[in-house]
C-alpha cells in the first residue's frame, strides 16, 4: 500500500491503526441486498440455497459465502444486489417519505438506486450517471432488478441543475473519489492512489455539491457520501461547502457500527458524520446528510412523456388482452418507446437511457415486448413457463437455448421459484429463446 497513506492512517487512526493494519490481513466479507419489493426478508430465507448470515443494521442485507453470486438463477431473476456492507448504509440515513422525489446524481452501479427506490414506491428516483459507459451498467441493473420507478439519465450536474430547481426531497451524492476505504478489496484503487488524483476528485465532488444546491427543495436533505478516508475529500469538504451555503449538519446515527466523522471547527461539527473502516463494519465509508434552510425559485417543468395515439393504444391493448392476466400500469410514450409508470407524474424534456419500464415498441403494426417489461411486470403474463432452480432447461434458457415446455403458443414468461426471469416465443411446445444475449451464460 502507498506508505504516504499508511502514515496518514497513522496519525488519523492513534490507537486504532493498528486494528486497520490487522484487518487488511483478513478477507472481506461478501454480502448482498434482497430487491424488496420483489422479495421479503421472510420469503428469501426460506427460499435461499446457500448460507447466509442477516446484517443487523441493513433489512434485507445479508453475508454471504458463494462464489460466483452472480451467475445464479436468483441473480439473474433480480432477487438481490450484490453490494458490499458499508455501501448499503448512505441510502438508509434519512427516512424517507414514500412519494418523495429522489436524485441519486452519481448513481452506477446501482446498489444505492435499489434502496432508494424500495423505501419511495409512491415517487420516484432519478439515477444519473455522467459516465454513459458506467450508465449502462446501471441501466442494466435497474432492468435485471426490475425497478418500477427509476429513471436513468446520463448527464452532468451542471446540465442537470438546468432542467431540476427546487426538485427533489433527497439528493444522494455517492461522489468519486480516491477509494482508500476500497484498498483492502481492491488493488487497483492501491494502485491509481495518488496526492494529485485526490485533488482531482475534490474539484469534482466540490461541482456536484454546488451544484445541488438550487435542485434541492427547501428543507431537502443531501446526503454526501464516499470511500475514502481522505479528509481532504470528506470533513474538509462539507466545511467549505457549509462556509458559503445554508445547510445544517443532520445526526445520523449508526454509532455501534461506525466512528464520528474528524472534528476540524468547532463552528462546523463534522462529528455527527460517521466513518466505515473495515475493523469495524464493511470496507471503508464516509457519510453525512445536510439538511437545506434557504430557498430557491423553482422551475415549471416540460413535459416529455405523451399519451399513444387511439391507434397505437389499441395495439398495445390488444396486446394486453391476449397476453396479461392484470395489468394496472399507466401507459405513456417516451420517444418511440412504449412504457410503464407505476404512478402518473411528469418528466421534463431531458436525454434519458430509461424512463421508468420499457414496455415495448410498436413495429409494424403489431407490439413488441421488452426485456424491462418481463422483469417488472412478468407476473402478469398468462403464458408462463414454471422452473424450479433444480430443471436443467432454466440453465439451458440462460445460455440462449431453445427449450421445450408445454405452454400456449405466443409470447411467455420463464418463471423460476416464482420470479420472472425473462421473455420466450412458444411455438408447438418450443420456446424460442428471448433472454438478451449480453446477459447469457458464457
Amino acid at each position: 500500500m502507498p506508505e504516504q497513506y499508511l502514515e496518514e492512517m497513522k496519525q488519523l487512526l492513534n490507537e486504532d491503526y493498528d486494528k486497520l493494519m490487522k484487518s487488511y490481513l483478513e478477507l472481506p466479507k461478501k454480502s448482498i441486498r434482497l430487491q424488496l419489493e420483489k422479495i421479503s426478508v421472510c420469503k428469501w430465507e426460506r427460499l435461499c440455497p446457500f448460507k447466509i448470515d442477516p446484517i443487523p443494521i441493513v433489512d434485507g442485507g445479508y453475508y454471504i459465502d458463494i462464489e460466483k453470486i452472480g451467475n445464479h438463477p436468483y441473480h439473474h431473476a433480480g432477487l438481490f444486489y450484490v453490494q458490499e456492507p458499508s455501501a448499503m448504509l448512505p441510502p438508509l440515513l434519512v427516512s424517507l417519505q414514500k412519494d418523495f422525489k429522489v436524485l441519486d446524481l452519481c448513481a452506477s452501479p446501482g446498489g444505492k438506486t435499489l434502496a432508494l427506490s424500495n423505501q419511495v414506491p409512491d415517487g420516484f428516483v432519478l439515477a444519473n450517471e455522467v459516465n454513459y459507459n458506467r450508465a449502462k451498467k446501471l441501466l442494466s441493473n435497474v432492468e435485471r432488478l426490475g425497478l418500477k420507478n427509476v429513471v436513468v439519465s446520463s448527464m452532468s450536474s451542471d446540465a442537470l441543475k438546468k432542467i431540476y430547481q427546487e426538485y427533489f426531497d433527497v439528493i444522494l451524492i455517492d461522489a468519486p473519489c480516491s477509494g482508500e476505504g476500497m484498498f483492502r478489496k481492491d488493488i487497483v484503487s492501491q494502485k491509481e492512489w495518488s496526492k494529485e488524483k485526490i485533488e482531482q476528485l475534490s474539484v469534482v465532488q466540490k461541482g456536484l455539491l454546488e451544484d445541488s444546491v438550487s435542485m434541492l427543495k427547501e428543507n431537502g436533505y443531501l446526503i454526501y457520501s464516499t470511500c475514502t478516508f481522505e479528509i481532504k475529500e470528506n470533513e474538509h469538504q462539507i466545511i467549505n461547502f457549509l462556509k458559503k451555503y445554508d445547510f445544517e449538519i443532520v445526526d445520523i446515527g449508526f454509532d455501534d457500527y461506525t466512528r464520528p466523522g474528524i472534528l476540524i471547527d468547532p463552528d462546523y461539527p463534522t462529528d455527527k458524520a460517521r466513518r466505515c473502516y473495515p475493523f469495524l463494519y464493511g470496507e471503508g465509508q464516509f457519510m453525512i446528510v445536510l439538511r437545506k434552510k434557504c430557498q430557491h425559485g423553482s422551475k415549471k417543468i416540460e413535459n416529455c412523456l405523451y399519451d399513444l395515439s387511439m391507434l397505437e393504444r389499441k395495439i398495445v391493448d390488444d396486446f394486453i388482452g391476449t397476453n396479461l392476466i392484470h395489468f394496472d400500469g399507466i401507459i405513456k410514450k417516451y420517444q418511440n418507446n412504449v412504457i410503464v409508470l407505476p404512478h402518473d407524474m411528469e418528466i421534463p424534456k431531458m436525454t434519458l437511457l430509461s424512463c421508468f419500464v420499457k414496455m415495448g415498441e410498436i413495429v409494424n403494426s403489431r407490439f413488441v415486448p421488452h426485456h424491462q417489461f418481463v422483469k417488472a411486470y412478468g407476473i402478469c403474463f398468462k403464458n408462463q413457463c414454471i422452473l424450479s432452480i433444480s430443471d436443467e432447461r432454466l440453465y439451458c434458457y440462460l445460455k440462449g437455448e431453445e427449450i421445450e415446455a408445454s405452454v400456449s403458443d405466443g409470447y411467455g414468461v420463464i418463471i423460476v421459484d416464482g420470479y420472472p426471469l425473462g421473455l420466450f416465443k412458444a411455438k408447438n411446445n418450443r420456446l424460442k429463446n428471448h433472454y438478451p444475449k449480453g446477459l447469457r451464460y458464457l
